[in-house]
């Protein structure tokens, strides 16, 4: 028996990093996300697959998607309630030309360089454990200084 349903593929995928500070972790992501356009999404975590022919997409993109809807995406997040302490977070998108891309994330208490370096790492091997070659990477970071709850959010979502 063969069974048939309605599979999802994204055409598109927007890279975003933003962050902010509140009065605790949950203020402070909810204002990082504000701060880029994107709170009104509930968002749905997803594995770090491309299909092969995706293609990055401007931010304005979203911007015709009904507030509310699902948005499926890739998310680094860190959060910290450590006055002074350094957070970031970020994502790195391989494409290949002969597979599917990869979308790695890394988060930590790092500057946004090193963040970037460490998920550029971390794409280039899931591209090469797939016996491929990167076409392109595009990274995406942010880096925030935390006052009293602080937030860094780093997105490629899922534009289908």
């Amino acid at each position: 028996m063969t069974a048939s349903c309605c599979m999802l593929t994204p055409h598109s995928y927007v890279l975003l990093s933003t962050d902010a500070d509140s009065d605790t972790p949950l203020n402070a992501f909810d204002e990082a996300l504000r701060a880029s356009g994107v709170a009104n999404f509930n968002f749905i975590g997803v594995s770090s697959i491309l299909p092969r022919y995706c293609r990055q997409a401007p931010l304005r993109e979203v911007r015709n998607i009904q507030e509310g809807s699902f948005m499926y995406c890739v998310m680094s997040r860190i959060e910290s309630d450590t006055p002074g302490a350094t957070i970031s977070s970020a994502i790195a998108c391989a494409t290949t030309t002969s597979t599917v891309g990869c979308v790695a994330e890394f988060k930590g208490h790092c500057s946004g360089t090193e963040a970037e370096r460490e998920a550029i790492r971390r794409a280039r091997a899931m591209v090469a454990s797939r016996d491929a070659e990167v076409e392109s990477i595009e990274t995406t970071s942010a880096t925030h200084v935390v006052t009293q709850c602080g937030c860094s959010v780093s997105l490629c979502l899922l534009l289908y």
